[in-house]
């Protein structure tokens, strides 16, 4: 039981962070705006993390089956429905990010993404993934100035987890 749960988090983990790091690197790429200010801001780079997380993250959609009925303003969710919660719908909620299809990776309030999911849920990996993708999109960001598309990206053909499949560049 162990070794399978240890290979669930392996994969679990590294695919995600794989994505993350992937989604995080076009998004910048297509905001240059934001790419600057982190260049020129290094010390933001765990609030840029958390702001690409909400822009897109890899884990779009989450499946959830309540053992008790849960209500949800007026609607009643019996125990045993299957629930979709599209957390990529979520991040984007303007009653919670202002302006939320904008890329700010100077976001107040990025943190209070779903991406990670939440409460029992939240990713047990969390904090590895966000300082991996730090350091892996911090630094492209700082060593390579004249960072830029070197083609069109190509998407994973997945439901659940969104990632770029490949991310030509020009360093």
């Amino acid at each position: 039981q162990l070794r399978d749960e240890l290979i669930t988090l392996f994969i679990a983990g590294h695919e995600t962070t794989v994505n993350l790091i992937g989604n995080g690197t076009l998004a910048l790429l297509r905001h240059p705006d934001q790419i600057k200010l982190w260049r020129d801001n290094p010390g933001i780079g765990a609030v840029a993390v958390d702001e690409l997380l909400r822009f897109d993250g890899p884990v779009q959609l989450t499946v959830r089956v309540p053992l008790v009925p849960v209500d949800f303003g007026d609607v009643r969710v019996e125990a045993g429905t299957v629930v979709m919660a599209l957390l990529g719908a979520a991040n984007h909620d303007p009653a919670m990010f202002d302006d939320p299809h904008a890329l700010r990776l100077d976001r107040p309030n990025a943190a209070r993404h779903l991406a990670l999911g939440g409460g029992i849920h939240y990713c047990l990996g969390s904090a590895l993934a966000k300082l991996e993708a730090q350091i892996a999109i911090g630094s492209l960001v700082q060593r390579f100035p004249n960072l830029s598309l070197a083609g069109e990206p190509g998407w994973r053909d997945r439901l659940t987890i969104r990632g770029v499949d490949h991310l030509p560049l020009s360093l």
